[in-house]
């Protein structure tokens, strides 16, 4: 009896070891998928360059910057010079000569002080424009990193849905066996199938929304054709949570947008001020005279030269009275919206700070489940030394462990899209 016993023993262990098996498969398969990545696959940074050296709205962005440059030096110019010629059909006779021609040019100098009063709104128009620049290359990096994390999530339940489907596999060939020894029964090989047959169903549906998410990220990088993504199926939730406090988005560039704006407003209305004042106009007139013929004396046919001074005064423009109240309640506008927008991203940090916490409840959580559900199956698989394999439990067990490993991923997932958008903020 002892010696049937023992013959038992080694008989279940054997016909346990294909799982053991399976579990060392799995976990070098995932060592080799890790250092493949790791010698092969770009990083996340690397993505991100990518984006931005590709993407077409950011190089509008450098563009309107490079031009708003080219605004200062335009700004910087007096305006054009008036050159004017006259030919006198009917010679109006003078005691030196007869006027034949007359030549003007005319130059209008703005008051003091106005041409840098322009140069000022161009200087801060050029930093309004680099600060979109900066807005626009933090949101392709926020997507760049939501894209990331989205195809990591859809990836590693692929490759949790793979090792269920092989350990499935294992475990028809043990009830296979069983059905041989009378221990089980087809009806336990046909669960077993179905089982098989739902994660092989999920995981064609999950083939198509990573097609669907790596066409996305490689549009988003502007590649030609559809190049292969190396995303990692080793992310963890770091273990201390870091902190961040609502001061640190007072000087984010959404909202410094408003304040340069408000800068632009102020020099316009400096400038508007020195435009109301007379500007200064200088000129010369050069008259060509006809010599008298049968005369002589002195200045017979001198030529005339005339210095000419000019002043445009605004006496009955009402549009600098008017350009400052607008400028005024422009000022105003823009400290409404800028509330408006700080409520709206603290909110939004709150939001992911909040959403980010509570991805780390649930991962240690799904942990837990895990662990529990991995210590009830070694149980399980303990007791068909000296019992018949409890097949139904097998299947309770391998259903609550792919929705325990789901919402794990889920939860690393929500974590780091939650990170990318403090990054964003920050």
């Amino acid at each position: 009896m002892e010696h049937m016993s023992l013959d038992r023993k080694a008989s279940s262990i054997f016909r346990i070891s294909p799982v053991i098996m399976c579990y060392k498969s799995l976990m070098s398969f995932s060592f080799l998928f890790f250092v493949f990545n790791v010698l092969s696959g770009q990083t996340l940074q690397e993505y991100i360059q990518e984006a931005k050296q590709n993407n077409p709205e950011l190089k509008a962005f450098q563009n309107a910057v490079d031009m708003s440059k080219e605004k200062v030096q335009e700004v910087s110019g007096l305006p054009n010079t008036q050159i004017g010629t006259g030919y006198f059909v009917s010679e109006p006779e003078t005691r030196t000569g007869a006027q034949k021609a007359k030549f003007t040019a005319h130059q209008n100098i703005p008051w003091f002080g106005t041409i840098k009063a322009r140069k000022e709104i161009a200087s801060a128009e050029s930093e309004l424009y680099k600060n979109n620049l900066e807005i626009a290359q933090r949101k392709i990096t926020l997507q760049v990193e939501k894209k990331y994390y989205k195809l990591y999530e859809l990836k590693a339940r692929q490759n949790v849905l793979t090792a269920q489907s092989k350990l499935l596999e294992t475990y028809i060939e043990i009830a296979l066996k069983e059905v041989e020894n009378n221990r089980a029964s087809a009806v336990d090989i046909l669960k077993f199938n179905i089982a098989k047959n739902n994660l092989q169903n999920q995981n064609e549906i999950l083939k198509g929304e990573i097609l669907t998410a790596e066409t996305a990220m490689n549009q988003l990088l502007h590649r030609d054709g559809f190049d292969p993504l190396f995303i990692p199926d080793n992310l963890f939730i770091p273990e201390e949570e870091p902190t961040m406090m609502l001061d640190d988005i007072t000087y984010h560039p959404e909202l410094i947008t408003y304040d340069h704006m408000n800068d632009v407003i102020e020099k316009k209305e400096k400038a508007n001020s020195k435009e109301a004042l007379p500007s200064i106009g200088f000129g010369l007139d050069y008259v060509i005279v006809q010599e008298r013929p049968n005369l002589s004396f002195s200045d017979n046919g001198k030529d005339i030269i005339m210095p000419t001074v000019s002043f445009s005064v605004p006496l009955f423009s009402k549009k600098h009275g008017s350009r400052s109240k607008q400028y005024e309640l422009q000022k105003e506008e823009m400290f409404q919206k800028r509330e408006a927008s700080q409520n709206d991203l603290e909110n939004l940090m709150e939001e992911a700070i909040n959403k980010r916490i509570t991805a780390r409840i649930n991962y240690n959580t799904q942990q837990k489940n895990i662990e529990q559900t991995k210590q009830a199956e070694k149980i399980i698989l303990a007791g068909y030394q000296t019992a018949q394999l409890n097949f139904k439990e097998i299947l309770d067990i391998q259903d609550m462990l792919l929705t325990f490993e789901n919402k794990k991923i889920e939860a690393i997932a929500m974590y780091f899209m939650q990170t990318a958008t403090l990054n964003y903020l920050r």
